[in-house]
């Protein structure tokens, strides 16, 4: 491997990218792949060493304003601009074949799909892993739910610059804090763009421009997007997945998508453990090696039988092995309807709440009483990387508290398999003019235990759009839809589907004051009385897609 470090890429602006490049040994030009990064392009040096013995140049990059980069670090605003302007330099070095690909995880495969809506001839594929595409309903509010651990933790390490991360405190010292000011006077430091995020609180033209789901039909290339069904943003993989192959600007890249999806989270992919959960040795898929399988056909013509296979390739848990579909949503899944019920005492483990397939008919609704000073603690599912425990794991410990509900089928007689997206139509009412509702889907297994498979939430504000504000009546039935991800699961004969609704999840979401306020901005927060509703004329119910496996 050679290595041409530390170039200074120009931008429209003027403004120089610090930027390395690492070549294969032997003569060029060769085919490259790009990572741009904001966690220091240092880090990359094992992957130059990977890629370069793939036989492909690799150039990897600061993101403007980031460690020797210059300008100002503005998360998101000028990937689009950036990444043309260094694909643009890359296609004039004497070492590029004229072929790039983009790679990487996390902010490094956001920054894939505003470089490759500039059209630029050169870029021939995009391989984008655990990257969010909706930043303002998906990453910095869960369903309009204020995403306060992400937007505090991320934020602070990384979009404060050119600070080092903030590690003279303990984490839940910010997160205890009443306001944002309290919080950038506790870390010593301001954070500009964590203020804009916070105030920003209805999508305008700023979360447009940063959308990434507008930016589909501009995409010409075909994509590889992986992630885990344990991640609290793989919601983007299977969104751009669909939206190029539904909009993409050419036949190559609307036909030419891929979608992998493991059982793993935000850092950890490959593994077989995850949460409370071995998922076995199949769980230990190596992802470079079939990266690599998709970069060579793109890149260099190489084509092994990857064009032959179907586009998504996903890990169905309970059965613990992957499976292959011809597309996503599964093909001739069918959606079931499991419908809330109870004699309005559903709240803890050991009340009388119920699913099943049959129609409610006259039932009383489900109350309690969600205290913003009193949260029900975050414990699982999909969520950021820094809140233990992840993933699949126990639910008991919140089982008993009166501000949560709980529902759960009968036994299922046989294996149900769910695979696609899950989503919770609930009918709710409230004393409080705005307020939050969580839910999650659990499996009650044959033992015992109740894990959690996917979380959902929604603040009640944004029920009619992201662009508006609309107060509840006081007490007045409403209809809420709680998107629950997405999920392949098969459950077991002999378990029973099982479902959590409350109005907390702390700290993965700041607790809702339950007023109006702006976030972070009411002094006198409130108790909220609760309802949901499941009666004939409003039919709660958590509907989830359906296949059969051979």
């Amino acid at each position: 491997m050679q290595a041409l470090l530390y170039r200074k890429v120009p931008t429209t602006g003027g403004i120089g990218l610090a930027t390395d490049v690492y070549l294969p040994n032997g003569p060029g030009p060769f085919p490259v792949l790009l990572t741009r990064t904001p966690y220091h392009r240092v880090g990359g040096l094992g992957d130059a060493r990977t890629y370069t013995e793939w036989g492909y140049a690799y150039v990897v990059q600061d993101c403007r304003g980031k460690y020797d980069s210059e300008g100002v670090f503005r998360p998101l605003v000028h990937e689009g601009e950036d990444g043309a302007a260094t694909l643009n330099w890359i296609a004039e070095q004497p070492w590029c074949s004229g072929r790039i690909g983009m790679v990487g995880a996390s902010y490094l495969g956001i920054v894939q799909i505003p470089a490759a809506a500039s059209g630029h001839e050169a870029l021939r594929c995009i391989a984008p892993s655990v990257a969010p595409n909706r930043f303002f309903s998906d990453w910095l509010r869960y369903g309009g739910c204020f995403a306060l651990a992400n937007a505090i933790r991320w934020s602070m390490t990384h979009a404060v610059c050119p600070t080092k991360p903030v590690e003279h405190f303990a984490w839940d010292e910010l997160w205890r804090l009443p306001t944002l000011d309290a919080v950038f006077e506790r870390a010593g430091c301001e954070c500009p763009e964590l203020r804009i995020w916070v105030e920003r609180d209805r999508y305008d033209d700023y979360w447009a421009a940063l959308d990434q789901t507008r930016m589909y039909d501009k995409v010409r290339v075909p994509g590889f997007h992986s992630g885990g069904w344990f991640d609290h943003i793989s919601t983007g993989q299977f969104e751009a997945y669909q939206g190029v192959r539904d909009r993409g600007r050419l036949k190559v890249a609307r036909a030419n998508q891929r979608l992998l999806i493991g059982p793993w989270g935000h850092m950890t992919r490959g593994q077989t453990k995850y949460g409370d959960w071995d998922f076995g040795p199949e769980a230990a898929l190596d992802l470079k090696r079939y990266e690599r399988r998709f970069l060579d056909l793109w890149m260099k013509d190489m084509d092994d039988g990857l064009s032959e296979e179907p586009p998504v390739r996903l890990f169905v848990i309970g059965l613990n092995r992957w499976v292959d579909f011809d597309d996503w949503p599964a093909p001739g899944a069918e959606t079931q309807a499991w419908h809330l019920h109870s004699r309005g005492r559903a709240a803890t483990a050991g009340g009388d709440g119920r699913l099943s397939l049959e129609t409610p008919g006259r039932e009383s609704p489900d109350r309690y009483s969600y205290d913003p000073k009193d949260p029900v603690p975050t414990l699982g599912g999909q969520i950021y990387w820094g809140l233990a425990p992840l993933g699949p794991v126990e639910q008991r410990a919140i089982l008993g508290r009166q501000d949560v509900l709980y529902y759960r089928s009968a036994r299922l007689e046989g294996p149900l398999a769910v695979v696609g997206p899950v989503e919770l139509e609930l009918w709710i009412a409230s004393d409080a003019a705005d307020t939050d509702f969580v839910a999650k889907l659990c499996v009650a297994e044959p033992g015992g235990r109740v894990t959690v498979l996917t979380v959902g939430s929604v603040r009640c504000r944004y029920r009619e759009g992201w662009d508006r504000h609309v107060r509840l009546g006081r007490d007045e039935p409403a209809l809420v839809r709680i998107s629950l991800a997405n999920l392949a699961y098969v459950f077991p004969k002999g378990s029973r589907i099982a479902l959590i609704v409350t109005s907390s999840c702390y700290p993965r979401i700041l607790p809702h004051p339950n007023t109006m306020a702006p976030t972070w901005k009411e002094r006198r927060p409130r108790a909220a009385r609760q309802q949901v509703l499941h009666d004939r004329a409003h039919p709660s119910r958590l509907l989830l897609p359906q296949v059969e496996f051979e």
